[in-house]
């Protein structure tokens, strides 16, 4: 990326001559896109002659069904290929330009229950569309080696299991959605709700977005889940806390009139560089129903 972005220079204080890129840097940026695409999605990085490098093998025969399987409780070490298959889905390839742009799905239909509207539910969904809108998003983005996998249950819930490290200054775990392509409008609302329940009592936080792009102002709510037990959480918009990458920002109210996505969260942190009060490292699973 630094290559990509390398910008053109002068010639030398008050020339008005402008030096081209070289060559070789101006298609950094697409070899670096082809190797992100092409580690999103092989198995393996192959190198003539010498097979798979080892920081990229697939180390594991694939889990049997409905089971996942976590390497020595998280990956051993950071996980390229993971890292790329995350990045792209989110972000797209943002140094090819408008041509890289992140895939986003045509907004659900919302259906009213009673006083509410879903706007992301499970029931009568299919596997190629659950699949299509949510995904994990864990440390790997930031070089932590925490792991997890989202997968719909038979009892039309979605269900985040996972293993979470703070190797490497890692700590979380999350579910996202793929941005909606055009954004809900929910100034008619007052918040957000969904019931959840963790295989262990832990804090999780409850994330909306109003902003296109990934790495956006990301509107917050923590909240507590007793082990084994479910409960009905409902956060109203007045609550939620503007974060950007882990820090409270300045940013006013959400824009309900303007949601893009929903991702909920388990984090070793809580805002600011503060430790969550109520977090315990390793494995955890948590269901949750429509939101």
């Amino acid at each position: 990326q630094e290559l990509a972005f390398f910008p053109p220079f002068k010639e030398g204080k008050g020339s008005s001559a402008t030096q081209e890129v070289p060559p070789t840097m101006r298609t950094a940026s697409v070899v670096a896109a082809a190797l992100l695409i092409s580690l999103s999605s092989a198995d393996a990085f192959l190198v003539a002659g010498t097979g798979c490098l080892p920081s990229l093998q697939r180390s594991a025969p694939p889990p049997p069904p409905g089971r996942l399987v976590m390497q020595q409780g998280a990956d051993s070490s950071w996980n390229f290929r993971r890292f790329a298959r995350t990045f792209t889905r989110f972000n797209g390839i943002p140094f090819l330009g408008p041509l890289g742009k992140a895939a986003t799905v045509p907004q659900p239909a919302p259906q009213t229950r009673g006083s509410d509207a879903v706007l992301w539910g499970f029931g009568g969904t299919s596997q190629s569309e659950f699949d299509n809108l949510w995904a994990p998003l864990d440390d790997v983005v930031m070089g932590g080696v925490s792991v997890s996998d989202i997968s719909r249950t038979p009892d039309g819930k979605a269900l985040l299991k996972g293993v979470t490290s703070s190797r490497n200054n890692g700590g979380f775990c999350s579910a996202r959605t793929r941005n909606v392509a055009k954004p809900y409008d929910l100034t008619d609302y007052k918040g957000i709700a969904v019931k959840a329940r963790s295989s262990i009592g832990m804090r999780y936080k409850l994330i909306l977005r109003d902003r296109e792009g990934w790495d956006t102002v990301a509107w917050c709510k923590s909240f507590d889940l007793p082990a084994g037990r479910e409960v009905d959480v409902r956060v109203p918009f007045s609550d939620l806390v503007p974060v950007v990458r882990g820090r409270t920002v300045s940013e006013g109210a959400l824009d309900a009139g303007s949601v893009y996505s929903v991702q909920i969260m388990v984090s070793k942190y809580e805002y600011d560089g503060a430790l969550n009060p109520n977090f315990t490292e390793g494995e955890f699973e948590l269901a949750f129903g429509d939101v």
